[in-house]
């Protein structure tokens, strides 16, 4: 498939979705010689305050971050671009395995940790992202002070909606990435993903959506993020043997945050409560009326939300939260 990718047009939309919420992020670039290739992020505040790397899901960018992190105070937010996303370089697919995938992850995310922090950071996981982190967690807790899970993570138990579904099969993810993304598509998208009232209280702003368009218009994110959705999953949902199961969850030994919104179609959020009990030190929030990016629906009150629990952490560190323990929303 020819290359969509044109960086000045991508920058462009990227730098308007920034500066419309009030910010002017850093760029670095991250070196990761075991994937053969660089991940680009963006940082917003001050370097001597708590980095919290945030990952993003299927198929975006570290842009999707941008209306949380311009709540977000105390804190550095460092928002990536996942392998193969905007403009980081894509992982190798021709020989992956899942083991390969979880070095793969375990890599690039340990060189982002090190290039933004001397000591152990915060992380935030969307979906796809929720996957990386935990295998980065569970591989390396030496470098993870706290885990949020923010939505339903790609883990085992997962199920996929209808349009993604029909992106497993390789035919049809070439058709989807070869076509540019439309704002009629993405709302339509956004209310399958349980943002419904989002999109009806038309809440999202033109340079989201222009952000978004353009992610699909100018980047090769859809191709690669599909062409990696089809090796690790399948119509049911993700393959068991490529994303994280009971025994890897159970294997954390960093305190999580497990926060689902009510109407995230990717797992109920029962199902998402079970699966946090099997993490030491867990906590879980099921977050009323949200969708699969729950930080959309209440960008304020999820930056509270993440603050009140990065500071619990500070106090009770080494001490387990647990569902009795409230932390606002």
């Amino acid at each position: 498939m020819t290359s969509k990718r044109d960086d000045a047009r991508y920058r462009a939309a990227e730098e308007s979705l920034w500066s419309h919420f009030g910010l002017q992020p850093e760029e670095i670039w991250v070196d990761v010689p075991p994937i053969g290739g660089r991940v680009r992020a963006l940082w917003v505040g001050d370097a001597d305050v708590r980095p919290v790397i945030l990952v993003h899901g299927t198929p975006t960018a570290g842009g999707v971050w941008a209306p949380l992190v311009a709540h977000l105070k105390g804190v550095r937010a460092v928002v990536v671009d996942r392998p193969g996303c905007a403009l980081s370089d894509p992982l190798d697919l021709a020989q992956l395995t899942p083991e390969s995938l979880r070095d793969a992850n375990a890599a690039w995310m340990t060189a982002v940790a090190s290039a933004v922090s001397d000591g152990p950071v915060d992380v935030v996981g969307n979906s796809a992202g929720g996957m990386a982190a935990i295998m980065f967690a569970a591989r390396h807790p030496e470098l993870v002070r706290s885990l949020v899970l923010d939505g339903v993570p790609a883990v085992s138990g997962m199920r996929l909606p209808a349009g993604l579904r029909v992106a497993t099969v390789p035919w049809a993810a070439r058709a989807i990435a070869s076509r540019t993304v439309t704002a009629k598509d993405l709302r339509r998208s956004f209310r399958a993903m349980g943002h419904r009232a989002l999109i009806d209280a038309d809440g999202l702003s033109e340079p989201e959506i222009a952000w978004r368009a353009a992610l699909s218009a100018f980047t090769d994110t859809l191709a690669n993020d599909l062409a990696l959705l089809g090796l690790a999953a399948d119509w049911r949902g993700p393959r068991r043997a490529w994303v994280p199961g009971p025994a890897e969850v159970g294997s954390l030994d960093v305190p999580s945050l497990w926060a689902v919104g009510e109407h995230d179609p990717f797992a109920r959020p029962e199902a998402v409560r079970r699966w946090s009990h099997r993490a030491p030190g867990s906590q879980f929030r099921m977050l009323e009326g949200s969708g699969h990016q729950p930080w959309l629906d209440g960008p304020e009150q999820h930056a509270r939300m993440l603050e009140a629990w990065w500071e619990r952490i500070e106090h009770t560190h080494g001490a387990s939260p647990t569902d009795s323990q409230q932390i606002p929303r």
